[in-house]
């Protein structure tokens, strides 16, 4: 069997970066899930996120779920469902701030 030189340099370039995902548990691997379709769908479009969206974003997953994350004007669009709401978005500029005006959410109704 013969290997070329660019697969081997590719494999090595992806176990180095998939080092890391095996500290996490299986659960928080599958949440990572939606997050990495989203930044295959920003990077079509020729778009990444910046450190600090990726922060924001991470930490709002750590108790809601990313349903889709999109590129918009001043930044990109996260939306989430769960922690009491049926939805969250809210807009991440890439210095990580998210402006008040751009937010929206629908808060889970309670059954009476």
């Amino acid at each position: 069997m013969s290997v070329d030189f660019a697969a081997v340099q590719w494999a090595r370039r992806m176990a180095e970066a998939l080092g890391p995902l095996r500290a996490l548990e299986p659960g928080e691997l599958s949440g990572l899930a939606p997050l990495l379709e989203g930044m295959l769908s920003l990077a079509e479009g020729e778009i990444q996120l910046s450190d600090q969206q990726s922060t924001v974003i991470l930490q709002n997953m750590f108790n809601k779920d990313l349903t889709q994350i999109w590129a918009d004007k001043g930044g990109v669009v996260a939306e989430f469902t769960g922690g009491g709401f049926e939805y969250e978005r809210f807009l991440v500029r890439a210095d990580g701030r998210v402006p008040n005006s751009r937010y929206e959410a629908e808060p889970v109704k309670r059954k009476t």
